[in-house]
């Protein structure tokens, strides 16, 4: 009876599979927005040449910055979770 009481209080757990599906799904979803979002600001009236030439350079930059920003991220998170995986602290 004990047992059973226990097992309903802990909350249920994802699923790796279920959290690589989620994380796949966002990455879709941000790509597709994007996209919307470009082909809307490019074929924009009175937006022209000038106009695109600014976005690409603008975009150049912004490539450059995430990619140096986003190379040590999952390695800093890795590290974290082991940490509380090895001090049983989820």
């Amino acid at each position: 009876m004990i047992k059973q009481a226990i097992t309903r209080r802990t909350p249920k757990k994802e699923s790796f599979m279920q959290g690589v599906a989620t994380l796949m799904f966002s990455q879709v979803l941000i790509k597709l927005l994007g996209l919307v979002y470009t082909l809307y600001l490019t074929n924009r009236e009175g937006f022209g040449d000038k106009g695109n030439g600014i976005v690409a350079a603008g975009y150049q930059i912004y490539a450059m910055l995430l990619t140096i920003s986003s190379i040590g991220v999952p390695n800093a998170i890795s590290k974290l979770v082991s940490e509380r995986v090895a001090l049983r602290r989820p």
